[in-house]
């Protein structure tokens, strides 16, 4: 599972601000921030989602939207829609 944000970023100190912010939360596996793309990509062991996009949000840095990606619950899409459903609701 990962967590995808679409962050509005103008310059190296807003993707900066964005990293330092991540790397002190706990809970975190990895995290990507793209100044180019305007993303963050982060891999949680135990944060939620909430907890992220708040730490995100802390910033001040304005998050355009936000997705929680399962990459079994995609897989499972291609043999059985209901499966992938109920990854991703879990």
């Amino acid at each position: 599972v990962s967590y995808e944000f679409d962050v509005k970023m103008t310059c190296g100190g807003c993707s900066g601000a964005v990293s330092r912010a991540l790397g002190k939360l706990d809970g975190i596996e990895s995290y990507e921030v793209d100044l180019e793309k305007q993303s963050v990509v982060v891999r949680p062991t135990s944060a939620t989602y909430d907890q992220v996009y708040e730490k995100i949000q802390k910033t001040g840095k304005e998050i355009r939207s936000g997705k929680v990606v399962d990459p079994e619950a995609a897989e499972a899409e291609g043999t059985s829609s209901a499966a992938g459903a109920a990854e991703v609701v879990a």
